[in-house]
């Protein structure tokens, strides 16, 4: 009779993960790869800690791998938090380029909608939504929770029908892309 180890946070090697990230993570956009590499590490890590791991922990990653990957795609695919603005400032001279100004430097990155258009686009456009899903988009676009929320979670939490969230992303998204 073979005594099996319990895996611990302690004795988890992370680098037995390489084979899963390798496999799964070769249809990930590369810029996303170490993102969502960092996320399932931790939702693995977090799993062995609370003891949810029943058997195998190498499937199990892998199916942590792969659901993370779901998920952040299906967050971040949502096109209306993807703005960014990157900014630099200098408090000194730049004497290489003779110039002995300071300098101030920003660069906006706009990937998806910005959150106005989104709200302006739905506002003007109200009376194709259903009671339930302007419930759904009202807490989504208007309450600070429910930007981080998925569509989904915010139905629960309003005791209303999955189906209507679904329906109300695929009406916005209709609606911002008009």
């Amino acid at each position: 009779m073979t005594t099996q180890i319990k895996t611990t946070v302690q004795n988890f090697n992370i680098e037995s993960m390489t084979p899963i990230f390798n496999f799964v993570l070769k249809g990930v956009r590369h810029e996303d790869r170490e993102e969502v590499r960092s996320e399932a590490v931790l939702r693995v890590l977090t799993a062995i800690n609370g003891g949810k791991i029943k058997k195998d922990v190498f499937t199990f990653a892998h199916t942590v791998v792969q659901r993370t990957v779901y998920d952040h795609y299906r967050r971040n695919n949502r096109l209306i938090t993807k703005n960014s603005t990157s900014v630099n400032f200098c408090d000194g001279a730049d004497e290489e380029h003779g110039s002995t100004i300071d300098y101030f430097s920003y660069a906006t990155v706009d990937v998806g909608f910005g959150l106005s258009d989104v709200k302006n686009d739905y506002l003007n456009n109200i009376s194709e939504f259903t009671t339930q899903e302007r419930k759904i988009m009202d807490f989504m676009l208007f309450t600070e929770e429910g930007m981080d929320m998925k569509p989904t979670e915010i139905s629960n939490m309003l005791g209303l029908n999955k189906s209507h969230a679904s329906r109300a992303m695929n009406k916005l998204k209709k609606v911002c892309q008009a």
